[in-house]
């Protein structure tokens, strides 16, 4: 309220009560009550009348009951000769432990200033020792007396201005090191001042003043009293007259003295209970971070500013005039969603510091007088942004009522376990500057100018200080730099400005609809991060490129197995007759054709044969439980099975299949032609139906086209050339699509694939043999499979490309394949086997610096992807959302599960061209700022074991 002054309002309280008036607040209205036998004084009526809105406003914003009994007694001097040790104030005690633990340097407060001109040298020492003698708290040290801390004033006049002749400074840079040493070192806070001076002579007539004061003496307001009074005095010297200052009823000692003696008891109790209620199981604020959180915080930090418009300002003002809230309740309440949609987290805490000035004796004394509170709401993404101001509004008027109660008595009273990576209760702070403002900087005649100073310190994560100006809003971020980039702050600054932005045109707009993307993002996001186009034919088949293979390198070798050596030609002829075998037994397109083969020869022989014959493979390992191949065979409804005489024993014994061994001896298969089967298979038609759990534990089966597949492995040859390479491993089970990746780049671009038994990808000596004997070109497996075939000091890598995939990809696994002196390219491979194989890739740079995970990558292939918030908002870069995929390789859904699979491929309202729908992967992840992807966690409880 404009106009509005706490301390006169309690002052004029006091008053009434003195006089015995009292006043009452009930249905926004007002009532003077006098004590039976007194008469009002009418010029204390007069009074009452003129202050009558601001009456309201007290009692509306801060009076904590219905008869205005929340203001205070005064406080008054107490007798020095009664008390011989006075107790540190709350404040103190706390930053006194702090210091005694890791000291304080964070804890000070500088102020730098220019001063151009004929200085008087003697009138500024005396200026600065008179504040230092008038404000007693500058020279009061803390004495300790069985481990408790205590209060004593040294003597007067024991203050001395340091002069430093500094010309070797006049350059900016050297001159700001010099004074961030002036200004960091440390005070003995058992002997020394509380404020010191510098003052550094460049040139005759230039000087820089760094005044430091230390955080237990003083505050925030006390920078603008002691600016205020050292013009004052100085000019006063200067001059030769009496300095125009008031005289200071009481110190900060009477100070803590009476706070020691208010807060306790019921008084203590009743506000401590609210706190208690209010912060009980508070959560812990998780801001995606730039870099791993260290196990012991620290306060190195830096500053990022920025502005608000005059326009933008004049909008929030008015909003929060017609919601009955402050200015700050409405920047607090942005700032909440600006955390809830950075965290995804509803449950947010958010501190700020109050300069808990209400009495009239407290507003010319320099002092700590200022306390930290924490203000707790829960958000609700469905509700509009008027109703959580409103539920801000209310929690920060629960909080003022009860701000006498120092931080730390909170803290001891609420946090049961601490964190040293961590600030207790919060670790962000949204401040709005309400210290009195120094009209102008003046010396007499000397030119006075504030210099600009970067502290690097940053006692919190985050925190946002908003002061209001002429022109709008200055902000500036203090950031820590273990946690956060310059960038990152930047992009959280423009973020929340478009949420006010997006907050003062539509304020009823529900909360998770609000926009903080502005339109350069947006593009960048929908389109920039998204450019990925392969162009390949349209019309092929996986089978189409195998045959053209064949024909053209019939000689080349397509398949190793143990001591078995396909050519092109062999593997073509025999899955040829394994296809017309097929035909002849019905199977046709989109058939399902269960394949149950252990790794070997035949496996690539089967499902190769299936493919021609027009049909889909559905590979069923042989050592699946029972329960899991009876399910696969039911849903498939399949009455077929392509097998071996080892494998087809393995079959559940009451199925009802007939079963098509493909073994050398079998007659049957071996009597049918080798040539090419006609077929009218298309590209959408079914390739394969790969059954995975995913996160329900029920499997499902994924229904892939060979129209995915084509996309897929095209777009692996635009991305990182895997056509270059002339050999391929497969270790894994085609039960699962991580091996595919090497299996159908062979099919499609040649190449010979070397196939491992299950016996032997379990041989560490035996594959680390085979490598070295044999070329192998191309590795795809799962992290933690190759580290497990890793021998020390002897790494697993093929010649050209080793691609990881199935599960996250740790930093510290490649930083251990960098010691090893290797040729091949790291590829960090991510996809769902819904969207077939991977939609996303990462070429892992060696020479860059990774955090925990590596990143999985940007789309390639016909494909993109969206990172969308739970309320299907565009998550911008840095913020964690859901991953979703769409393009060509999204799959055609779940066999036999319509509700599952309306469920998780999902309509796009960003891409209506495609005709494919959006996947849903359950994977949460973040852009980062250069359009790779990081893989965070999963929305669900899903579990990988080894991919």
């Amino acid at each position: 309220m404009s106009g509005f002054s706490l301390s006169n309002i309690l002052k004029l309280l006091e008053k009434a009560n003195d006089k015995g008036v009292s006043i009452s607040f009930a249905d926004d209205e007002l009532s003077v009550h006098v004590q039976k036998g007194m008469q009002i004084d009418p010029e204390l009526l007069n009074e009452l009348k003129d202050n009558k809105g601001s009456l309201v406003y007290y009692f509306q914003q801060f009076a904590s009951t219905a008869d205005g009994a929340s203001y205070r007694a005064p406080i008054v001097r107490f007798d020095r000769n009664k008390m011989t040790q006075v107790p540190l104030s709350f404040s103190q005690e706390r930053l006194w432990f702090i210091d005694q633990l890791e000291g304080s340097v964070q804890y000070h407060l500088p102020t730098v200033l220019r001063l151009q001109g004929d200085l008087n040298l003697d009138a500024l020492n005396r200026a600065l020792q008179s504040i230092i003698n008038r404000h007693e708290v500058l020279r009061t040290v803390i004495r300790e007396e069985d481990g408790n801390g205590y209060q004593y004033v040294t003597e007067e006049n024991q203050f001395q201005v340091i002069f430093i002749e500094g010309s070797e400074y006049k350059e900016r840079k050297l001159r700001d090191a010099f004074v961030e040493k002036l200004i960091r070192k440390p005070f003995d806070l058992s002997t020394d001042h509380m404020l010191r001076a510098d003052l550094i002579r460049l040139a005759p007539n230039d000087y820089i003043l760094v005044v430091t004061m230390h955080h237990i003496a003083a505050d925030a307001w006390s920078t603008s009293v002691l600016v205020r009074e050292v013009m004052e005095l100085y000019s006063s010297y200067a001059e030769n007259r009496t300095p125009r200052l008031l005289s200071l009823p009481i110190q900060y000692a009477d100070y803590a003295v009476w706070q020691r003696d208010y807060l306790r008891g019921e008084v203590l109790e009743k506000k401590m209970h609210y706190w208690k209620n209010k912060l009980n199981g508070a959560a812990t604020l998780q801001l995606p971070t730039d870099f791993p959180r260290p196990a012991f915080q620290n306060s190195q930090g830096a500053n990022a500013e920025f502005i608000i418009d005059k326009t933008l300002l004049d909008q929030l003002q008015k909003l929060s005039k017609q919601q009955g809230a402050t200015l700050f309740m409405t920047l607090l309440a942005a700032f909440k969603v600006l955390l809830h949609r950075y965290s995804s987290q509803d449950d947010i805490c958010v501190g700020t510091s109050m300069a808990s000035r209400e009495h009239q004796e407290l507003e010319n004394l320099i002092g700590f007088f200022v306390n930290t509170l924490t203000l707790r709401s829960v958000i609700d993404s469905k509700a509009s942004f008027t109703q959580l101001l409103q539920q801000v509004r209310t929690t920060t008027l629960q909080a003022y009522e009860n701000l006498d109660v120092p931080f730390e008595k909170v803290v001891e009273a609420v946090v049961k376990e601490r964190d040293p990576g961590r600030n207790p209760l919060f670790q962000v702070m949204l401040v709005l500057a309400n210290t009195p403002e120094v009209s102008a900087l003046r010396l007499n005649e000397i030119q006075l100018s504030k210099e600009n100073y970067d502290p690097n310190i940053s006692k919190f994560d985050l925190t946002f200080f908003m002061t209001e100006t002429s022109a709008g809003m200055d902000g500036l971020v203090q950031y820590r730099t273990d946690l956060f980039k310059e960038e990152t702050i930047v992009r959280m600054v423009d973020h929340y400005t478009e949420l006010l932005s997006a907050i003062a045109k539509s304020p009823a707009q529900q909360i998770g609809l609000l926009s903080m993307v502005g339109e350069a993002e947006k593009q960048q996001l929908l389109h920039g991060f998204n450019e990925s186009v392969v162009d390949y034919p349209k019309n092929k088949t996986i089978v189409d490129f195998f045959e053209e293979l064949a024909a053209k390198t019939p000689d080349n070798i397509a398949l190793v197995f143990e001591g078995e050596r396909l050519t092109y030609k062999q593997l073509n002829e025999r899955s040829n007759q394994v296809a017309h075998y097929l035909r002849s037994k019905g199977v046709q397109e989109d058939h399902l054709v269960p394949l149950c083969i252990e790794r070997s020869h035949y496996m690539l022989i089967g499902m190769l044969g299936i493919l021609k014959a027009g049909a889909a493979y559905v590979p069923i390992e042989p050592d699946f439980p029972l329960e899991r191949k009876h399910f696969v065979l039911n849903d498939t409804q399949a009455n077929l099975v392509v097998s071996t005489e080892q494998s087809s024993s393995t079959l559940p014994p009451d199925s009802d299949l007939f079963v098509v061994e493909i073994d050398d001896l079998v007659s049957a298969v071996r009597a049918q032609s080798t040539e090419n089967p006609s077929s009218s298979r298309r590209p959408h038609h079914l390739a394969y139906v790969i059954y995975t759990s995913g996160s329900t534990g029920r499997p499902k089966g994924v229904m892939i086209e060979h129209g995915n597949l084509v996309d897929y492995v095209f777009g692996l040859r635009q991305s990182i050339q895997i056509d270059l390479c002339r050999s391929y491993a497969l270790v894994s089970s085609i039960a699962t699509d991580l091996g595919n990746t090497a299996l159908y780049s062979s099919l499609v671009f040649g190449g010979a694939l070397h196939v491992f038994s299950k016996e032997s990808v379990s041989n560490i000596e035996y594959l680390h043999r085979y490598f070295a004997e044999h070329a192998i070109d191309c590795l795809k497996i799962v992290p933690s499979h190759w580290r497990a075939l890793s021998a020390p000091g002897r790494p697993l890598f093929p010649a050209r490309m080793l691609v990881f995939g199935g599960e996250a990809l740790q930093s510290e696994l490649i930083q251990n394949i960098r010691q090893s002196d290797i040729a091949c390219r790291i590829i960090n491979h991510y996809g769902p086997t819904e969207t077939t194989i991977g939609k996303l890739l990462h070429i892992v740079d060696p020479d860059r610096t990774y955090n925990k995970t590596i990143p999985i990558g940007k789309p390639f292939s016909n494909s993109g992807v969206y990172i969308l918030s739970k309320d299907m908002e565009l998550c911008p870069v840095g913020i964690p959302g859901q991953l979703y995929i769409w393009g060509d390789g999204v799959s055609r859904g779940y066999l036999n599960n319509g509700e599952l699979t309306d469920q998780k491929f999902l309509n796009s309202r960003f891409n209506k061209k495609d005709r494919r729908p959006m996947y849903s992967t359950g994977d949460i992840v973040r852009w980062l700022p250069d359009g790779n992807i990081e893989f965070i966690g999963r929305a669900d409880d899903q579990v990988k074991i080894r991919g």
